[in-house]
């Protein structure tokens, strides 16, 4: 995991692929939403979107949910706004600076309901709320 120095490096985190994947709202009520955060030049992003993003897109949760991305070509843009979507910002405003990526925001309803950084917590954390979210 990387640590992001400076207000730029989160921001560019959640610009990139915009694009969201069927709404679904749960039994419980209210959409989730997985926004991945991530940049071109990092080692644990390249590691995630080669060995966990083919089989979570695969994934039974996958069609369930909503996906956006938000990526950079370099770590240190991440916090540029021409990164982030206008509806992503506010998310990117509550980052605490020295956030590393990868990065995951799940949110239902609006609010933030888990934010998980590094491969390690996606697979321990993210992972199985998601699940426990879309079931």
């Amino acid at each position: 995991m990387l640590a992001i120095a400076g207000t730029t490096a989160v921001a560019a985190m959640l610009l990139a692929a915009s694009s969201p994947v069927g709404p679904w709202d749960s039994e419980r009520g209210g959409a989730v939403t997985v926004i991945y955060i991530g940049a071109d030049d990092c080692a644990p992003c390249r590691a995630w979107r080669r060995d966990h993003w083919p089989k979570f897109r695969a994934s039974p949760e996958f069609t369930r949910l909503n996906y956006r991305e938000v990526t950079s070509p370099k770590l240190f843009d991440l916090l540029q706004d021409n990164y982030w979507p206008e509806d992503l910002r506010g998310h990117r405003n509550a980052l605490d600076q020295t956030a590393g990526v990868p990065l995951w925001f799940v949110v239902r309803n609006d609010e933030v309901a888990l934010q998980a950084r590094g491969l390690r917590q996606w697979e321990e954390v993210a992972l199985p709320r998601i699940r426990l979210l879309v079931r």
